[in-house]
This record gives C-alpha cells, sequence and structure tokens, in this order.
C-alpha cells in the first residue's frame, strides 16, 4: 500500500492564522482518511465539511471535493 505524500508548508510565508488552518485541516483530513477511506465521495465530503466547520474552518467546496475524491480512491478501512 503506497503512503500518503506528507505536506509540508513554508512555515516563513505562513502567517500565524494561516499556520494555524493548515494544523486544523491536516488533523481533520487524517481523521477522515482513517475513518472513511474507500466511502462513497459524496458521505467523505459531508463528514469533511462538518468535522472542518466544527473547527472553525469555512471550508472551500472545490478543494474539500478533491480532498474527498482521494480519500474515497483509497482501500476500505477496516
Amino acid at each position: 500500500m503506497d503512503k500518503v505524500a506528507a505536506v509540508t508548508m513554508d512555515r516563513i510565508s505562513l502567517s500565524p492564522y494561516e499556520s494555524q488552518v493548515a494544523q486544523r485541516l491536516q488533523y481533520v483530513v487524517a481523521q477522515v482518511m482513517t475513518t472513511h477511506a474507500g466511502a462513497p465521495q459524496d458521505d467523505v465530503v459531508r463528514v469533511l465539511t462538518e468535522r472542518l466547520r466544527g473547527m472553525g474552518i469555512n471550508p472551500n467546496p472545490r478543494e474539500i471535493s478533491q480532498i474527498a475524491e482521494s480519500i474515497a480512491q483509497l482501500p476500505k478501512s477496516r
């Protein structure tokens, strides 16, 4: 099984706010990847959106759709 590529951010270019948003996004995506891998894309979009809004992030639907598509294509979680 291929590992998911690590996301790195240039800390110099990120403001404290941007850094906090990026950390929250990574945290939620990691959670959803472990619980919803292989699930239908619509379900993954819904869960990602709900969890990100719960963390105070207003997600971009296009980006969430791309992330959800990747998670949906992963092998099913056990």
